[in-house]
């Protein structure tokens, strides 16, 4: 294994190059076998649309087309996720320490394993919540009705099943910063309060204005700071 702590700044450069265009080579790959199975992924997106009375239409002739571009590539970013997250785990935990590719191999899989927690969070939980809640507003307006435009719909699943797995990825985020210096564990106990208001206003911003909602995502959220603040003491 390189050691980073004695490479040059170009050195270092072309290793990002190269863990970049690997990661791109997975994505594109990925991408090619969602578009074969395009049509089953939308299906099993729209499913938590339980509303009879919800209908998805699309505007233009071009849209399906463009729809099942993007979730092929989305799907070939998800499933790629455990190979870029090996790359670059490769590529920034040797600046800290010399770290074995069996504990590169732990934590991509840890790693993953969050990712997968969150997405099933959003769409099992986040998802369902929103769609009741603004569904909810029109029930009493009788000229109202419910057809949501495909590539409306799929963008904003698709956002909240991104943001809910990111969430996840808070005990990895935290514990590289405090590596960087950026910040202490000391700092992140005493600022625990402050995090949690913190946590409370994100929850509002992601989720529809209601308290269930609201404490269904703040409560994974105090709990994996939980779990970063034991991480980042074990590896200390």
């Amino acid at each position: 294994m390189i050691n980073n702590n004695k490479m040059t700044f170009l050195e270092h450069v072309d290793e990002l190059r190269n863990r970049v265009l690997i990661s791109i080579f997975f994505v594109f790959i990925f991408s090619l076998i969602s578009y074969y199975y395009s049509s089953k992924i939308i299906d099993f997106l729209i499913k938590p649309v339980e509303d009879n009375n919800i209908n998805f239409q699309v505007l233009k002739i071009t849209s399906v087309f463009f729809v099942k571009m993007g979730i092929s590539i989305a799907s070939g970013i998800l499933f790629s996720f455990p190979f870029i997250m090996f790359q670059f785990f490769k590529f920034i935990l040797p600046a800290f320490q010399k770290i074995s590719i069996l504990k590169i191999c732990l934590m991509t899989i840890v790693s993953y394993i969050l990712f997968l927690v969150g997405l099933t969070f959003g769409y099992k939980i986040i998802i369902p919540f929103s769609i009741s809640f603004f569904s909810q507003l029109s029930l009493n307006l009788d000229f109202i009705s419910l057809n949501y435009t495909l590539e409306n719909y799929l963008s904003y699943i698709s956002w909240i099943l991104i943001v809910c797995s990111l969430i996840f990825q808070l005990p990895f985020i935290l514990t590289i910063i405090v590596k960087f210096g950026l910040l202490s564990l000391d700092s992140l106990k005493k600022s625990r309060r402050h995090i949690i208001v913190f946590f409370f206003i994100f929850g509002a911003l992601l989720t529809p204005p209601d308290p269930l909602s609201q404490i269904s995502i703040v409560i994974p959220m105090c709990l994996l700071f939980e779990f970063s603040i034991l991480l980042i003491r074990i590896i200390k």
